[in-house]
């Protein structure tokens, strides 16, 4: 068959599909069983209704019905609001409802498109509030920390985890909750931290985001024995630990699964800041759930290590990375024995993020210099996202030309 009739029927083909595709989406309406939300929905006063604790030790998942009690928290009145807009998602068909197994898919998942409101990812309020959302997370409900106040229609549906260990945040809801926003919290304080979950948070940061087991060089110890020697790691021994290990994955995995099953007809987004958003995006795509995130460190190794499902390609991944350049953990240059994260104990080493990077760049454009500390979520939403005249939404695009661990060579004795 000569090759211009070939690349001519597979340009037909191609376009064809995308104006399905179009079609598809100016005529699907949502059913009153899917309580979804309108491009330009309002979004109405929330309230607390339950607060959610993971607990750590027998891993069940507990919650206190606040509508038994006198004392709510509401947060105060700016007037923020989300938007959204209608997209396909990928979803699986059936998915092992054990949390441990979640984290490794035996099998290929079956994934079937569907229809579901997304974040709309260029309107600044939603971005806005969402970083908020993720700032909030760090803040327990009625402590004497800084809140970010949200507008008086967002208030907290529940809240999880508030123990000395273990995975912590915030579920947002709205009136009659047909919009659920999830908010994981990331590493505690500093990076430089004597919070109380800082040694989990530190043992999540070095199984996700090094290369082997935070076997940076010689004079660290790993918290594993998959590296004999260096930049050589053994594929299944690294697999193995982190099937056997424990991981904020498979509680947050959980804490959806319980808001889903509540909820099962409402809209539920993700969102976090650094860890919390590498969290919310891997729950975000076992689930084909819609996530924001807020200088995340890179989430794509994870992802393969924990063989997440795929949809059919890149840009169909519901997950949106928001970050700048002047912080070296969004993009994966906290490394080195000159590094914060060396001297503190983090093996950060991933870059590549899985969806979309939204980046701004405030190295080239703004002259800032490189420095952990413009890493806090505080400092973003009040020198970046709290100034759009300044710093205008960047565009979301996929990270190309990116790869992670390029200097390591990954035995696998099962080949």
């Amino acid at each position: 068959m000569p090759v211009v009739f070939l690349k001519a029927i597979l340009g037909t083909i191609f376009l064809f599909i995308i104006v399905s595709q179009n079609y598809i989406l100016k005529q699907w309406q949502p059913s009153q069983e899917q309580q979804l939300l309108s491009e330009n929905s309002h979004v109405d006063r929330l309230e607390l209704k339950k607060v959610y604790r993971l607990d750590p030790d027998t891993n069940n998942i507990l919650y206190l019905d606040m509508s038994q009690h006198n004392e709510q928290y509401v947060m105060a009145s700016t007037n923020y609001t989300v938007k959204s807009v209608p997209g396909i998602t990928f979803k699986p068909k059936k998915i092992n409802r054990h949390a441990k197994l979640l984290r490794l898919f035996n099998e290929p998942v079956d994934l079937e498109p569907s229809f579901y409101m997304m974040p709309n990812v260029k309107d600044h309020n939603t971005i806005l509030t969402l970083s908020m959302m993720s700032f909030d997370a760090y803040i327990e409900v009625g402590s004497n920390g800084q809140w970010y106040d949200l507008d008086s229609e967002w208030g907290i549906n529940s809240t999880f985890g508030w123990e000395d260990k273990g995975l912590r945040g915030h579920v947002f809801g709205n009136a009659d909750n047909s919009l659920l926003i999830i908010g994981f919290k990331g590493t505690s304080g500093s990076i430089f931290n004597t919070e109380p979950t800082g040694e989990q948070d530190k043992f999540n940061d070095n199984m996700l985001f090094s290369c082997c087991c935070a076997k940076v060089d010689r004079t660290w110890k790993g918290i594993c024995e998959c590296s004999d020697k260096t930049y050589s790691c053994d594929s299944q021994c690294l697999e193995k630990k982190l099937v056997s290990s424990e991981l904020y994955y498979d509680y947050a995995n959980r804490i959806y699964m319980s808001v889903n099953d509540k909820y099962p007809n409402a809209t539920i987004w993700l969102t976090g800041h650094s860890l919390g958003g590498a969290i919310a995006s891997l729950v975000g795509q076992t689930f084909g759930v819609p996530t924001v995130t807020f200088e995340s460190p890179g989430d794509r190794l994870a992802s393969r290590r924990l063989h997440m499902p795929q949809p059919p390609g890149a840009s169909d991944l519901p997950i949106w990375h928001f970050g700048h350049t002047a912080d070296p953990l969004f993009i994966g240059v906290c490394t080195g024995p000159m590094s914060g994260c060396y001297y503190a104990g983090y093996a950060m080493e991933s870059r590549c993020h899985a969806g979309k990077v939204c980046i701004w760049d405030t190295v080239k454009d703004h002259g800032w210099r490189v420095n952990l500390a413009t890493h806090r979520i505080g400092d973003v939403i009040e020198n970046i996202i709290k100034k759009p005249s300044e710093f205008p939404l960047p565009s979301c695009e996929i990270q190309q030309d990116c790869d992670d661990c390029g200097l390591w060579v990954y035995n696998d004795p099962r080949d």
